[in-house]
């Protein structure tokens, strides 16, 4: 084999082993660590719902598959939790509209306040977020399988006058196409660190 030969070979298989390289980048998830979400080793199935969305449909399982969705616990009275989070979550929705559209989250608020939050006020409220997160609500007796399927704490704090406030989990929730758990983000919550993590959790599916 002549000189000019063994080099074009050489070149030929470097090509050809950078080309495999390059390809097994392309299809290997991410490495990097996620910053503040915690990723479930296997997904959880959620319980059966009987819950009402803001358009008093009726809202169970079913609802929470064939897309992705993000879920927070909250309600329409919070007086600031759940307002600054919503809007940070609003923020974390618009750096993820160049995603497909399938592979877009859907936000759902879920009311830990049934005795206010009726459709039209969880309606109305979102509203002032952005006009595609859903909420829904239900009895207590209700949202509770959700809840303590996702380890969340719900509990009524009486404030003085008679009125009550509601303390709960603020965390979020992240759920699959299949309707199962996926991976839930821990406060203090940033639009743009729940953003890049969401968008390593997908890369791994």
């Amino acid at each position: 084999m002549s000189v000019r030969l063994k080099v074009l070979c050489a070149i030929a298989i470097v090509a050809a082993a950078a080309g495999m390289l390059l390809a097994r980048a392309a299809l290997s998830p991410p490495t990097e660590p996620l910053q503040r979400a915690t990723l479930l080793p296997t997904p959880r199935s959620l319980p059966e719902l009987a819950l009402l969305d803001q358009d008093a449909k009726p809202f169970d399982r079913k609802q929470l598959q064939g897309h992705w969705s993000l879920l927070f616990f909250g309600f329409t009275r919070c007086p600031g939790i759940c307002p600054s989070t919503l809007t940070m979550l609003a923020q974390t929705h618009r750096r993820l509209q160049d995603l497909p559209p399938a592979q877009q989250p859907r936000v759902v608020l879920v009311s830990v306040d049934p005795q206010h939050d009726s459709p039209p006020r969880l309606k109305a409220y979102l509203s002032a977020f952005n006009t595609d997160f859903l909420g829904v609500t239900g009895t207590a007796a209700a949202v509770e399988p959700l809840a303590r399927s996702l380890g969340v704490s719900i509990t009524m704090r009486a404030l003085p006058g008679g009125d009550y406030t509601v303390d709960h989990t603020t965390a979020i929730f992240m759920v699959d196409p299949r309707g199962a758990w996926r991976a839930v983000f821990s406060s203090p919550h940033s639009a743009d660190v729940i953003a890049d993590d969401y968008r390593r959790i997908l890369a791994l599916e």
